[in-house]
């Protein structure tokens, strides 16, 4: 396979013929008559379009990059977070604020009921009024907070603030959990007086609550709104419109947000570190505003973003967000506006020593640009990774060298860890899901990488090394294995390396589950293909003990006891054999049978054919005799109908003509092809046409069909044994007693001749 280098072009698609082209592809998809979007997740299957497979990167996701630039937490969490929820409220047909949706959970139903009194007032007045009357019996900090949180609604800030600021003067055991509320809640109300006002003191004032709340939060105060989070992304804000004008930000019909204030290089590190900080820690908007920050960075003109680029966190930040956009680089062999202006930025970047701690992750940009020759430069200045080897690897396949390709690769799967849990058991709950996440995101790259090597080795024509690493590459990949496994490598060679590498894995088989929510083991579906492949080609006594689901177990056994009996017994007996076969092979088929690919599609219970969806890639000659050598018979979907269509064929040939059970097998085997193969299906109906009896049913033929009866079939065949004895005594009956007066009256002759010549005899003597 050659590698063809296809650099792409510097000139931008304009932006209506990208919208068109795009669009008509969406357009097409929807009317597609394959209609995948109506499956289940159909995986990737590499071994198709092998050549744009291999040479393509996939990008990555910029959630799963930001662990870098997030520092840990000054504090630890005495509590679990709230759930998400928002809870409708049936009388005022709205849904309730995070705050009141945790208050439902919170507060017993008394105090609830007095706090929705609050809460439910018509105006600011009336809850005043009402917390008059509730002195006594609502706790002072429940009652302020709610006339805070009214006043604020009601945008009366000053006196929202006059109650929050009651809640946090209260003795810290009378404040109710509202202390963090009120402080998050006076932050807002100086972040939006901060929005007429000349100068920071509305920022200073904020940025003081803020940090007086992640203080009592890291002194041990509950936090389960998780407000100590929210606060990093005020924070951030702060740092972002403090001492910075308003600028006019353009935006398409379509465009996502951008930031909309002047952004200072001596503040972008701290607000690009509170951000992806409140990200990792698990509060969204963290992301949000560093996907705003990046297309912010992104729209600026290179003069603009050339001091911005000195920040060793904008880099990291731009390398992320590039990373994560690299589909739309390009389309169609041609550079997008993302891609040019990623390519023009890349003209400026700084290119010391800090950079090129993310050198792999440069070249990978400069690859998915087209721009080869700089991944290469790149590459050889970058520190070694899983990454450089594998872009190594594609860039080996672009000038044709697969040796050197094959042993890039190798190198790429040595750079990730064995065990993605080890070194976990000293860490909390929250760094164990965030390396749990890191480790996923190595996980699928590593798979990738393994099913890549193995294409490789399929193209290179090591079969069997090809099934290795692609097995290797686990569920994702199960298209490519089945492929190798089915159609490329022989029986024998399949059945040494599962026999070798793939032992039975326990599982809990479901009474009541649907095919695609009960997916076994990858080394019991491979065992079953393997199973399945056996029983085709006729090795019946092999075959079971691949076959690990008792059902199946049964199924096959049953199958294969049936066929056996059908080859060595005769007549009737055979007959019904083969009608317990082929009843088999039309009903569980696809389990003891299917083609796990095409033409039966197993993978998805035969509910999918995807034949026609993919193009053919062209194939050596060595892997093509290959793939016709285990191709179905007939090569046609449901390809086991046919098989046990002929075996009730089978049956009907050895049973007597005139019997209902004749007509009954060739009736099934018609209806099992009926509408897939209508000539087979009129063979079928001529055959029992010429040679069968009336039925009443016969008028349905195929599609009515009655349940072939061995046993009359057995009264049938004796009676038909007596009337061939009676025809042919009719036969010979006037024959047999003709020729016996013929013979009787030559005897009489016979004698009276005898008689005659002893006579003569005696007169002589």
């Amino acid at each position: 396979m050659r590698h063809k280098p296809h650099s792409l072009s510097a000139n931008p698609l304009p932006r209506w013929k990208t919208k068109l082209k795009q669009t008509s592809l969406i357009g097409l998809s929807l009317f597609s008559p394959a209609l995948l979007a109506c499956g289940p997740d159909f995986p990737l299957q590499l071994t198709q379009d092998r050549q744009n497979n291999l040479s393509y990167l996939p990008q990555t996701s910029f959630s799963q990059q930001l662990s870098g630039l997030a520092k840990p937490l000054a504090w630890q969490f005495q509590d679990e977070p709230a759930a998400q929820e928002y809870l409708w409220d049936e009388v005022h047909s709205r849904y309730l604020s995070q705050t009141r949706a945790y208050e439902n959970s919170e507060l017993s139903e008394a105090q609830l009921a007095l706090v929705n009194s609050l809460r439910d007032a018509q105006s600011l007045a009336e809850a005043e009024q009402i917390a008059a009357q509730l002195k006594e019996t609502l706790a002072p900090a429940l009652t302020w907070y709610s006339l805070g949180a009214m006043a604020f609604d009601a945008r009366e800030y000053d006196k929202a603030s006059d109650y929050f600021k009651k809640v946090i003067a209260l003795p810290e055991s009378e404040r109710a959990g509202r202390s963090l509320w009120a402080l998050y809640s006076l932050s807002r109300i100086e972040l939006i007086k901060s929005k007429t006002a000349s100068d920071n003191s509305h920022f200073v004032q904020a940025n003081a609550y803020l940090q007086q709340l992640q203080a009592e939060v890291t002194q041990g105060a509950a936090d389960p709104l998780r407000l100590s989070l929210a606060g990093l992304g005020e924070q951030a804000y702060i740092l972002l419109h403090q001492s910075q004008a308003q600028i006019e930000v353009t935006r398409g019909e379509y465009e996502p947000p951008k930031i909309d204030v002047a952004l200072n290089p001596a503040t972008l590190d701290k607000v690009i570190e509170l951000y992806a900080t409140q990200s990792v820690q698990g509060d969204s908007s963290g992301y949000d505003s560093l996907l705003m920050l990046s297309r912010s960075l992104m729209s600026k003109n290179i003069n603009e973003l050339k001091p911005l680029l000195q920040q060793p966190s904008v880099q990291q930040l731009l390398i992320a967000y590039w990373q994560s956009s690299a589909n739309d680089f390009a389309f169609d062999g041609q550079l997008m506006d993302m891609g040019q202006k990623v390519a023009e930025i890349l003209t400026v970047f700084p290119t010391d020593g800090v950079v090129l701690s993310q050198g792999d992750k440069l070249a990978a940009i400069y690859y998915q640009l087209g721009d080869y020759a700089s991944a290469e430069r790149m590459l050889a200045l970058a520190k070694p990774s899983g990454l450089t080897w594998w872009l190594t690897a594609k860039l080996m396949l672009q000038k044709g060298d697969q040796a050197q390709a094959a042993k890039a690769y190798a190198q790429a799967v040595h750079h990730f860890p064995t065990d993605a849990t080890s070194g976990t058991e000293h860490l909390n709950a929250k760094d164990t899901q965030q390396q749990a996440i890191d480790a996923d995101a190595q996980q699928a790259t590593y798979c990738r990488i393994r099913a890549e090597q193995g294409v490789l080795s399929l193209e290179r024509g090591e079969y069997v090394d090809a099934l290795s690493q692609l097995f290797a590459s686990g569920d994702e990949y199960w298209q490519d294995i089945a492929y190798v496994a089915e159609r490329v490598l022989t029986t024998a060679e399949l059945k040494l390396f599962i026999d070798k590498h793939v032992p039975v894995m326990t599982f809990e088989y479901p009474k009541d589950s649907d095919w695609y929510d009960s997916v076994e083991p990858i080394n019991n579906r491979l065992r079953y293909l393997l199973g399945r492949r056996l029983l085709r080609e006729g090795a019946i006594a092999e075959a079971p003990v691949y076959f690990s689901n008792p059902t199946l177990n049964v199924n096959v056994l049953e199958y294969g006891k049936a066929l056996t009996t059908a080859k060595n017994s005769k007549g009737i007996e055979s007959a019904r054999a083969y009608w317990a076969a082929a009843e088999l092979a039309r009903h569980q088929g696809m389990e003891i049978l299917g083609f796990e690919l095409a033409p039966d599609y197993s993978i998805y219970a035969g509910m999918f054919d995807l034949r026609d969806w993919y193009a053919a890639d062209k194939l050596s000659d060595k892997e093509q005799q290959r793939i016709s050598a285990s191709q179905a018979i007939p090569d046609k979907r449901f390809h086991y109908r046919y098989q046990a269509a002929e075996l009730a064929s089978k049956a009907a040939d050895l049973v007597p003509h005139n019997s209902q059970a004749y007509a009954a097998l060739l009736c099934q085997a018609t209806g099992w092809v009926l509408y897939r193969d209508d000539e087979l299906a009129r063979r079928y109906y001529k055959k029992y046409v010429a040679n069968g009896p009336f039925v009443p049913w016969a008028e349905n033929f195929g599609t009515q069909c009655e349940t072939p009866d061995f046993d009359r079939a057995v009264e049938r065949e004796k009676a038909n044994q007596i009337a061939k004895w009676n025809a042919i005594y009719h036969k010979l009956k006037k024959p047999v007693a003709y020729g016996s007066l013929v013979i009787t009256a030559a005897l009489i002759g016979f004698i009276g001749l005898r008689r005659r010549s002893r006579r003569a005899k005696n007169h002589q003597s």
